[in-house]
């Protein structure tokens, strides 16, 4: 697996370009695929910085797309299929051979491409980068793939699995994560209604940023969203959108909307009872689009804003679309105590919570990094404690169904600071939404239609006189 491979198309360049561009737009996907792979690039990032550079038309970059992150996605299922079909270990198998069988597996098996064009690309792909003396056995085992229909094949590999073990592999996540969803949702059927949706492709979804309308072109060319007209699902490159490109909006999740919108709809001690003047800060802003939202709500409310960021290339970024944002760790602040009316923390995790958006994050993530996470986690809730004064607001919020990072993190908070109780989150929401029974909000992909984002809302309570 330590092959590093040297592809020799290059779409940036018209001259390198042949007469069939369904077959370029393979070689791209493998381009990218082999990133992934060789050199642990993020699809998320590698895949538009590619079809920026190669300039495809919009048909060949959804092509493209849909390649890089159905591959990836259902990875786990097509490796085993190619195990069975090739009685030989995914280890055993080069790098390059084995994303193009990944690739042909996908196209075989969920694209359902016609399977003398996947297997004759297949092929192609193989001889053009560098990998000829392989093509018989891709040929081979990519006709083996075609000989049944996804369903069959996972029938075969799974009738002595268990529950677990069977849904890990259909829905191609690691058994551990399928074993954390099951201990937050409690029935195995909504785990698989969730499976399913981190396999499905989402929409890009823009909002508008507060004291700002959207345009007449901009709602021509896209849809509402389901829960705020603040938010609507955009068809074609996001960044075209006029709200883009002049700064007044930004391309954010709904959920992450949803979960600002929260914080700044809950109300704090009234002014004149305070003894401060209202602060409102987001103690880890990066990349900024809950900045962007809560610094023009605070304007909107008479407070001040802070943002703090710890990377200092992440900060300048920010600047952008929120001017007061300071390269600071929110474990060692900048501010005095007891001084926040509103802390929103963001807080850092493991993304479980887009997986749908980041196709290869479920194969990087391992339930160790979730403990170190944990851990960072309870430090910046007992940073936000002694920021926050009495009467204000704490939002925690993760990008993450995870028990351990979302309700565990809850209960340990209200555990260790009984000064903080919880609020009910979920009077800040969309009355129609389909929230669980329980003060705190998780959204989920397959009820929510947006990212697995969770919050918990607290308030400091004031001293008895």
């Amino acid at each position: 697996m330590a092959l590093r491979a040297k592809l020799s198309c290059d779409l940036s360049n018209p001259n390198s370009r042949r007469s069939d561009p369904g077959f370029e737009a393979r070689n791209l996907a493998l381009t990218i695929l082999l990133k992934v792979e060789l050199e642990g690039s993020y699809a998320n990032i590698a895949l538009p910085a590619a079809l920026r550079k190669a300039s495809l038309e919009s048909r060949d970059s959804a092509f493209v797309t849909e390649l890089v992150y159905g591959t990836l996605r259902r990875r786990t299922l097509y490796d085993a299929i190619i195990e069975r079909a090739s009685s030989r270990k995914i280890s055993k198998i080069d790098s390059v051979p084995l994303s193009i069988l990944r690739l042909a597996a996908h196209q075989l098996l969920t694209m359902e491409t016609p399977p003398h064009a996947a297997v004759d690309s297949a092929v192609r792909l193989t001889v053009r980068n560098k990998s000829g003396s392989a093509s018989g056995f891709v040929n081979a085992i990519s006709r083996r793939v075609s000989e049944r229909k996804q369903s069959e094949w996972i029938s075969e590999l799974t009738p002595e699995l268990d529950q677990v073990a069977k849904l890990a592999l259909e829905y191609a996540h690691p058994r551990w994560i399928v074993e954390n969803y099951l201990r937050r949702l409690g029935d195995i059927q909504l785990v698989e209604r969730e499976l399913r949706a981190n396999n499905v492709n989402p929409e890009v979804t823009a909002v508008i940023y507060p004291g700002f309308q959207w345009s007449t072109e901009t709602e021509s060319e896209s849809l509402p969203c389901t829960w705020s007209s603040a938010c609507r699902y955009i068809r074609g490159n996001p960044e075209h959108l006029p709200e883009i490109r002049r700064g007044s909006g930004g391309i954010q999740d709904q959920g992450s909307y949803l979960v600002a919108q929260a914080l700044a709809l809950a109300p704090t001690m009234p002014r004149q009872a305070a003894s401060y003047e209202p602060l409102w800060l987001d103690m880890c802003a990066g990349p900024g689009g809950k900045a962007a939202l809560l610094s023009r709500w605070a304007q909107e409310g008479q407070a001040s804003f802070l943002a703090m960021e710890i990377s200092e290339h992440r900060a300048d970024l920010i600047k952008r679309v929120c001017p007061t944002i300071v390269v600071a760790d929110g474990n060692h602040p900048p501010i005095a105590p007891a001084s926040a009316s509103k802390i929103l923390l963001d807080a850092p995790c493991s993304g479980l919570g887009a997986l749908r958006r980041r196709p290869d994050a479920r194969h990087r993530k391992s339930p160790s990094d979730i403990k170190e996470l944990v851990a960072l986690q309870r430090e910046l809730l007992s940073s936000a404690h002694a920021l926050l004064a009495q009467g204000g607001i704490l939002a925690y919020v993760t990008c993450s169904p995870a028990i351990e990072e979302s309700s565990d993190n809850k209960d340990w908070f209200l555990h260790r600071y009984p000064d903080m109780e919880l609020l009910d989150a979920r009077s800040f929401f969309p009355t129609s939404m389909e929230l669980a029974d329980s003060f705190d909000v998780q959204l989920w992909p397959g009820v929510h239609n947006t990212d697995a984002m969770y919050l918990a809302m607290f308030q400091k309570k004031r001293e008895p006189r």
